[in-house]
């Protein structure tokens, strides 16, 4: 086995700007007790990366400066903590971001993803966007088999599009998606793997990700030309779908979802909203009873379950949505092309 080396070279946000990021010097970490040292395979870049890149109000209230980004990711265990016997090195990882305490009572519950003492890997401490990390065994998820290893990142973005899409009924069900960022992209194509019976995809103009829906399976597709609401009612007889998905962070599209979401339907919202509080219709979710949902990460561990068995089975296209691989040493670039739009999900590779 090759040595490890003492330092590493890792992107850090360092400065209080837009941008802002360096490559910077690092220990390589050593795994405490109950975690995993992990050598990064993958790590993809995920729309929390932009709002962080763009500096908002979100980022600065949660991201320290002088931290390693980077949290939708996958590597290989090279060494264990004590007391580790989940896990062994050469073991292929996909990583849960959300750390979780085990004790609280939202833990107890089932809900560890929104622990009352939570934080969340590459936001809050130190990611991915590195040759190596420390991680909990725990949130070290093994890579479900027949997976491509090339793949194996993109767990934590399908596992949010499950995840919300799963906050209200999908098998014979209508549903909206609204936001084409690969999360979006990932739940059209989830929506008609999980029983939907129809599928309404809504961006603004951005037809290269339009085009990926409708190749992803979307029914219909509307864009800034089209009346979204009216649209939405008249590809479901008048009544509004049943699950309407936001993944945009844009308050207009917030407001076209409860609009064109059926008398007691479900709204369930992914988006971050990074600057200042958007205006939402109340008035139609008190009179048309809606169930409105807030959603953050995955449930730990339902969401992966469901999503395992899909990439088992094959039923999600993640060569149609992993559309750029790109070295780790064109982190900036690959930052700039998943802020164009122009591109579905953007992965950055280590080397072996």
């Amino acid at each position: 086995m090759t040595e490890r080396p003492s330092t590493m070279q890792a992107w850090t946000k360092v400065r209080d700007e837009e941008g802002g990021f360096s490559l910077t010097t690092h220990p390589v970490p050593s795994p405490g007790p109950g975690e995993v040292l992990v050598k990064t395979k993958a790590t993809s870049v995920c729309g929390t990366d932009l709002h962080i890149w763009k500096w908002d109000d979100w980022s600065r209230e949660n991201v320290p400066l002088g931290t390693v980004t980077g949290h939708e990711t996958c590597g290989e265990v090279v060494a264990l903590g004590d007391g580790v016997t989940t896990h062994a090195p050469g073991d292929l990882v996909a990583i849960e971001c959300h750390l979780a305490c085990w004790s609280c009572p939202r833990c107890d519950e089932g809900n560890a993803h929104v622990c009352e003492n939570g934080s969340i890997f590459g936001v809050h401490q130190h990611g991915a966007f590195a040759p190596y990390f420390v991680i909990p065994a725990v949130n070290a998820r093994h890579v479900p088999e027949g997976l491509d290893p090339a793949h194996a990142s993109i767990q934590d973005p399908l596992g949010n599009a499950i995840h919300t899409l799963t906050g209200g009924p999908v098998e014979g069900a209508t549903v909206a998606v609204h936001g084409l960022g690969p999360i979006g992209l990932f739940a059209v194509n989830a929506a008609k793997a999980m029983g939907a019976t129809k599928v309404i995809a809504v961006d603004w103009d951005n037809t290269y990700r339009m085009d990926l829906a409708r190749s992803l399976g979307a029914d219909v597709v509307l864009g800034k030309d089209d009346d979204v609401v009216a649209s939405i009612f008249a590809a479901t007889d008048g009544r509004g779908v049943d699950n309407a998905c936001e993944f945009s962070g844009s308050p207009a599209a917030l407001a076209n979802c409860i609009r064109s979401t059926r008398m007691g339907g479900y709204v369930n919202i992914l988006s971050v909203y990074g600057n200042g509080m958007p205006n939402v219709p109340m008035n139609e979710v008190v009179f048309r009873y809606l169930h409105l949902k807030g959603i953050n990460g995955r449930k730990m561990w339902s969401t992966w379950d469901v999503m395992h068995d899909l990439l088992a089975r094959g039923a999600i296209d993640v060569d149609k949505v992993l559309t750029h691989r790109m070295p780790i040493q064109a982190f900036n670039e690959a930052v700039t092309l998943a802020m164009s739009g122009d591109c579905g999900k953007v992965v950055l590779d280590f080397e072996a």
